[in-house]
């Protein structure tokens, strides 16, 4: 996997390549005269991910980089409007293809690279323009929404694809896209795609199958009678047109029959569990890019704005998880023979806070000897705020109605 120094030079690279305001500009004639906040500074500018006041935001940039420019809110959302996500996007993808170009390097559970996939309804500022692109959630549907859906690497901690789509596209067509993206960019034949029970399906099974992967689905009753009437234990069952899968059925803490179909017959039943559980992760990754990240606090009421800012939330994520890795490595490094009774980790909020007034500033930082130290500074600070690790921690999930978190009619960005 990639340093976190590796990523900034090549976040870097791919910000500066002309090639990258050319594909994302929509027309020629944008940034071709210098202003106040040429294309590369407002790069900068956005991957800090400030979430406060865009006046305050704006005014806070230039004082730091010891500017005396004043630039308006307006002027600058008038500029990220001529350009659309595809440099964030496009610095996503080629960080994670460098990290999967060595597979010897990535980490695994049983012999697999273990994805986990997701969906999650993402609430959007209540304008009519975003209805229309977009959908609505919620009793009546009046509420704007998208759907965001993720395919998460859990052993390496790194969202290795991920998409943002109207309501009107259902998660399994985004499982499907997710599966036919990593096709390309890893070996499937070790890969193991979990999921949880509302995307079971013979047709999502078979694409998987074809594409040489593996999966395991938790399925609900009546997915199939010839599974419902499978014996507690491991079996094997056909389904349609001669689909053969493998059938496990285990009792939870809760005394309710947790069902999973696979293609994994040579694994023994009494690891299935601690597997399936290794989707858990993915929940946690959700709650970092909405709730640390902020994803729905969004910077803007414009559909572009909206997948600007999931792309660089999707880029932040793993730059986060890459730093925290690191500052993990030092921590366990410095922390090794002092009997603690807890192994300790960095504090997820301080890596947030750290990339935000840090990262961006070596990613744009043109001195390779400056930038190093950059890094090395996040990684230190990072590696100072530290938690204890409590093993087998179980807490209660709280299940409530959704409620709009950021209120947009008193927008902290505009």
């Amino acid at each position: 996997m990639l340093s976190l120094l590796h990523k900034a030079e090549l976040i870097d690279a791919i910000f500066n390549a002309l090639e990258t305001l050319d594909e994302a500009r929509f027309l020629p004639v944008y940034f071709t005269r210098r202003r106040k906040m040429p294309f590369d500074r407002i790069l900068h500018f956005m991957l800090s991910g400030r979430k406060s006041a865009t006046q305050a935001a704006l005014d806070e940039y230039f004082k730091l980089a010891g500017d005396e420019t004043h630039m308006s809110q307006q002027a600058y959302s008038k500029a990220r409007n001529n350009f659309d996500h595809s440099p964030f996007q496009k610095a996503f993808y080629a960080a994670r293809d460098a990290d999967y170009a060595d597979e010897a390097s990535i980490g695994r559970f049983l012999g697999l690279k273990i994805i986990a996939v997701d969906g999650s309804i993402v609430p959007l500022p209540n304008i009519p323009e975003l209805y229309d692109e977009f959908g609505a959630n919620g009793a009546g549907a009046v509420s704007p929404a998208a759907r965001a859906s993720i395919a998460y690497d859990v052993m390496n901690d790194q969202i290795a694809d991920a998409s943002i789509e109207p309501l009107s596209i259902d998660e399994r067509t985004l499982a499907y896209r997710h599966v036919d993206a990593l096709e390309g960019a890893m070996r499937m034949e070790d890969t193991l795609f979990i999921f949880d029970r509302g995307y079971a399906s013979e047709a999502l099974v078979r694409h998987i199958l074809d594409a040489h992967a593996h999966f395991l689905m938790r399925v609900r009753r009546k997915f199939s009678l010839a599974v419902d009437d499978a014996p507690m234990g491991s079996s094997l069952v056909e389904l349609a047109e001669g689909l053969v899968v493998r059938v496990v059925k285990f009792p939870l803490p809760s005394d309710e029959v947790e069902t999973l179909i696979t293609d994994l017959y040579g694994l023994d039943e009494g690891l299935f569990p601690a597997l399936y559980f290794k989707r858990w992760p993915v929940e946690v990754k959700y709650d970092i890019v909405k709730n640390k990240l902020e994803l729905p606090n969004f910077t803007g009421w414009s559909g572009n704005v909206i997948r600007q800012d999931f792309w660089i939330s999707m880029l932040l994520a793993n730059v986060a998880a890459t730093a925290k890795t690191e500052a993990d490595a030092r921590i366990r490094e410095e922390r090794a023979g002092k009997g603690n009774k807890y192994e300790y980790q960095s504090n997820v909020n301080t890596v947030i806070a750290s990339l935000r007034s840090r990262f961006a500033d070596a990613v744009f930082e043109a001195d390779p000897i400056v930038r190093i130290a950059k890094v090395d500074r996040i990684i230190n600070e990072v590696a100072k705020s530290v938690v204890p690790v409590r093993p087998d921690r179980n807490v209660e999930r709280k299940k409530n109605s959704r409620k709009v978190k950021y209120h947009h009619n008193k927008k902290s960005n505009v």
